[in-house]
C-alpha cells in the first residue's frame, strides 16, 4: 500500500488467495454462447410454497433481530425432522443453531473446536473449503486418499495410519461434493470405530443427503451407536430446496459444543436471516413433493450425462450415488485437469472444474454439476466430444 511503511494484512489471511473454481467462474462470467456446468446449485426456483411464507413475514414486519441460535419453531422442526428422518433426537434448545448457510456452520464449527496445531483429517478429493478454513483456524490439514477403485470411499486401513497424537477431528461428506460417492453403514460404522478408539470428534457435513439414487441410503453418522456425543452434524436448505441465496442451515451437537459455538456467533453474525429462518421452516414443514421433483429429474440428468462422458474416447465416469456431480477420469487424454479444462473453456466454450481444485487426488479428473437444463447437458456434451477426440488423436501421434 503506498505510502505505508508495514503490511496490514494479518498473517492469518496473507497466504489466501481466490479459490481456483471461484476464479474459473470469474473467468467464465459474461463468455458469449458459453455452457456452464460448474454451479454448485440448483438451477430450480425455490419452492412457491417458501417464497410465499417468505413474503408474508416481510409484509408482518418481521425483519428485526432473531435470537442468536435461531428462532424457538424453526429449531424444533429441525429436531422432529432429525430424529424422524435421521434417528437422533436433539434437545431444540440445546443441541441445535441455526446459522447462515453451511459454509459458515464449517467455519464457527472448526473455529470453535481446533487449537492451533491440531490435526484435522479430510479425505482427498474433497469440499475445496475445508482444507482452507482449518488452517484459518490454526489447524493442519491432513488429507486421507480415496480412490475410483474403492467408490471414492475412505478405506479405513489409510484412515488410521494418518491418526497421531496430534489428530482431534475428521470430517465426512456424504453424499460427496466432488465425487457423487454415498458411504454406506458398513464403512460408517468401521469409520466410528475408528473415531471411538482414537477419541476423535466427527464433522458430519451431509447438505446433499435428500439427493441420492439407485436406492442409496443415507446413513446420518450421529445415528451410529455412540457416535451423537462425539459428532457435529452439519446441514441446511440449499441443495434440496434449491435455497443457495437464502443462506440459511444448522448445526446439531452435544450441548457444551452448541454453547460455546452459538456465543462465538454471537460475535460474527448476531442472527441468522430473520426471513430466511421463517422461508426454512415453510421447507421443513411444507410438502415435500417438490425435493422429490427435483431429486427425479437430477436422476434423469445424471443417466443422461454419465452415459454421453462414457460413449467418449478417453474419457469416463463413475456412476455417482448422491449429489449432482460427475467426477469424470480424464487421465487417458494425457492433459492436466487444469489444461483440459481450459482446452474446454476455449474450445467448446463449455465451462467445467479442474479436480486438481479439490486436491492433489483430484489431478485426472474434472467436476461437471449435472444441476443444470436437460438442454445445457446434451449441447455441452455434442460441444466436449470432438474436443476430446482431438486431444486423444494428437496423442496417438
Amino acid at each position: 500500500m503506498e505510502g505505508m511503511s508495514r503490511s496490514f494484512v494479518s498473517s492469518r489471511v496473507s497466504w489466501l488467495s481466490g479459490a481456483m473454481t471461484r476464479e474459473f467462474m470469474k473467468m467464465m462470467w459474461g463468455v458469449p454462447e458459453l455452457i456452464s456446468l460448474t454451479a454448485g446449485e440448483p438451477d430450480f426456483k425455490t419452492p412457491e410454497h417458501i417464497i410465499e411464507v417468505a413474503k408474508r413475514a416481510l409484509d408482518e414486519g418481521f425483519t428485526h433481530y432473531t435470537p442468536t441460535g435461531g428462532i424457538p419453531e424453526l429449531l424444533e422442526a429441525i429436531a422432529e425432522k432429525l430424529s424422524r428422518e435421521n434417528g437422533v433426537d436433539y434437545d431444540p434448545e440445546r443441541e441445535i443453531m441455526c446459522v447462515p448457510g453451511t459454509q459458515e456452520a464449517v467455519f464457527i464449527t472448526l473455529f470453535s473446536t481446533i487449537d492451533p496445531g491440531d490435526e484435522v483429517i479430510l479425505t482427498d478429493p474433497t469440499y475445496l473449503a475445508y482444507a482452507s478454513v482449518v488452517m484459518l483456524c490454526g489447524g493442519k490439514p491432513v488429507s486421507v486418499p480415496v480412490t475410483e477403485e474403492e467408490g471414492f470411499r475412505i478405506d479405513v486401513e489409510e484412515l488410521e495410519k494418518k491418526i497421531t497424537d496430534k489428530t482431534k477431528l475428521l470430517i465426512l461428506n456424504t453424499p460427496n461434493n466432488p465425487t457423487g460417492a454415498v458411504y454406506t453403514r458398513s464403512t460408517l460404522e468401521a469409520i466410528a470405530d475408528v473415531a471411538q478408539r482414537h477419541d476423535l470428534l466427527v464433522i458430519s457435513d451431509e447438505i446433499y443427503e435428500k439427493i441420492i439414487y439407485d436406492g442409496a441410503e443415507h446413513v446420518s453418522f450421529a445415528s451410529l451407536p455412540n457416535m451423537k456425543e462425539r459428532t457435529i452434524t452439519i446441514n441446511g436448505f440449499s441443495k434440496a430446496y434449491a435455497m443457495t441465496g437464502w443462506r440459511i442451515g444448522y448445526v446439531a451437537a452435544p450441548s457444551q459444543l452448541i454453547e460455546k459455538m452459538m456465543a462465538a456467533n454471537g460475535y460474527i453474525i448476531v442472527c441468522p436471516n430473520s426471513i430466511a429462518q421463517r422461508a426454512a421452516h415453510a421447507a421443513l414443514t411444507g410438502p415435500q413433493d417438490c425435493v422429490e421433483e427435483m431429486v427425479k429429474e437430477f436422476d434423469r440428468r445424471r443417466k443422461v450425462i454419465v452415459q454421453g462422458i462414457n460413449e467418449i474416447e478417453g474419457i469416463h465416469c463413475f456412476l455417482p450415488k448422491g449429489a449432482f456431480y460427475a467426477w469424470v477420469n480424464i487421465k487417458e487424454t494425457g492433459l492436466s485437469s487444469f489444461e483440459l479444462t481450459f482446452k474446454l473453456f476455449q474450445e467448446a466454450k463449455v465451462g467445467v472444474l479442474p479436480g486438481s481444485a479439490f486436491g492433489a487426488q483430484g489431478e485426472g479428473y474434472l467436476r461437471i454439476s449435472y444441476a443444470a437444463s436437460m438442454d445445457s447437458i446434451e449441447r455441452a456434451l455434442e460441444r466436449i466430444k470432438p474436443v476430446i477426440e482431438r486431444v486423444v488423436e494428437e496423442k496417438g501421434q
